[in-house]
């Protein structure tokens, strides 16, 4: 056997066994938390937007018809210097919540009939009980600062967000997401272990057609890897899209302020509070937790999504970088071999592809999503696309450009 041979099958195979020995794991994983005890806390929801005015109504929707009580719950929207009409969005959502009023006990007037005590015309219509009150959250309109430092882009944003909050607990989301109405009651749940500073949930991408089918996958792919590490006491990494945490465990890290710039800013906050907060972090494969959030409408932008975040998993352990190179030969060693020794090839390509489905089949099975394995095939091709080339592109092109701003 060649030596390229040796290297393809022991890259592989370590490659396979990681992702079986995950689908394990994930098939095995335990349920989420009992229901939260009462009195419920006061919980502040952050999102950071920069010229959303598109997307953040449905994000908004969501929230405000969250089963959380509407005096513990609080919305605010960091306008990230915003150039079209953001702002006026998030303020009419402030205003819709500001007039919400009770409807009384007593008679109203309807017009076009005849009462037996009303005047032509005119119908008294007896209201009694009166209903419950029913408020919505208050929508709080957050104006972000001028950057300061490496303080910029969306570190920024939810810095002021927090800021300009006053809660304990805060959940972080963005302006395309958009969470189920158990959503923050079941992150809730989980901060009655008081030594827990953080815990994320999973994001789902709404889809219809395959190209969104193969970006639901890939999500959920690489969210499947980072909650098994997670959960097992390798705190690699984590998504800001859907991440609750404690105030002390931000402000004993001290916040945003001082963090490294991270073009990934979620990644180096989780991992600052796994390791330097003295709190724990949780990332489990509970379906309560998951937000769903919009599909990207290219390939390129998808491509350029993956880039981002691989950029931002430079800030890792020595012991991530091993991992990245076994994930980077696996991919690459096989569409090598098919054109040295294709019968090797094709073989490696399929126990590769065999690990990839097995995790998937684990992780969709929570939730019940595994009718998205239908656009697999698509999917495996993309993640040896880019998982073949991204090192090479990071090293040839290492600046980010996210949200109109050079990173």
């Amino acid at each position: 056997m060649t030596p390229f041979l040796v290297v393809l099958f022991a890259a592989v195979g370590l490659y396979g066994a990681l992702m079986l020995a995950m689908a394990w794991w994930a098939a095995r994983a335990p349920g989420g938390p009992p229901p939260a005890r009462e009195p419920l806390p006061r919980v502040g929801v952050l999102v950071a937007a920069r010229n959303e005015e598109a997307r953040l109504g449905r994000c908004l929707d969501a929230l405000l018809a969250q089963d959380y009580p509407p005096d513990h719950l609080t919305i605010y929207v960091a306008d990230d210097h915003s150039t079209d009409g953001t702002a006026a969005v998030v303020r009419r959502y402030a205003r819709r919540g500001a007039r919400a009023e009770p409807v009384l006990a007593g008679e109203v007037s309807v017009k076009g009939g005849k009462g037996a005590r009303g005047r032509e015309g005119e119908e008294r219509i007896s209201l009694s009980p009166a209903p419950p009150l029913s408020l919505s959250p208050p929508v709080r309109y957050v104006a972000v600062p001028e950057p300061v430092g490496h303080l910029v882009g969306k570190a920024n944003a939810i810095h002021a967000a927090v800021e300009a909050s006053d809660e304990d607990l805060l959940i972080v989301t963005d302006a395309d997401c958009a969470p189920p109405p158990g959503w923050v009651r079941r992150h809730v749940a989980y901060f009655d272990d008081p030594e827990l500073g953080l815990v994320c949930g999973h994001a789902e991408v709404a889809h219809r057609t395959t190209f969104e089918a193969v970006q639901a996958l890939d999500w959920a792919f690489l969210l499947a890897t980072c909650s098994v590490l997670v959960e097992t006491g390798r705190p690699v990494t984590a998504m800001g899209n859907n991440m609750a945490l404690r105030r002390a465990a931000y402000e004993a890290v001290g916040g945003y302020p001082a963090l490294p710039f991270s073009v990934t800013e979620d990644y180096v906050l989780f991992r600052t509070v796994a390791e330097r907060s003295g709190f724990r972090v949780r990332y489990p494969f509970d379906p309560g937790l998951r937000t769903t959030t919009l599909p990207l409408a290219r390939w390129r932008d998808a491509y350029a999504q993956r880039r981002r975040w691989a950029r931002g998993g430079l800030w890792a352990p020595a012991w991530v970088y091993g991992a990245y190179a076994v994930a980077h030969l696996a991919h690459l060693l096989p569409l090598a071999a098919l054109f040295v020794a294709p019968w090797a090839g094709i073989a490696a390509v399929a126990a590769k592809a065999g690990a990839d489905a097995a995790l998937l089949w684990a992780a969709l099975g929570h939730g019940g999503r595994r009718g998205l394995l239908r656009a697999f095939p698509l999917f495996e091709a993309y993640l040896f696309a880019y998982m073949a080339t991204l090192p090479a592109v990071i090293a040839l092109f290492p600046r980010i450009s996210w949200k109109d701003r050079k990173l």
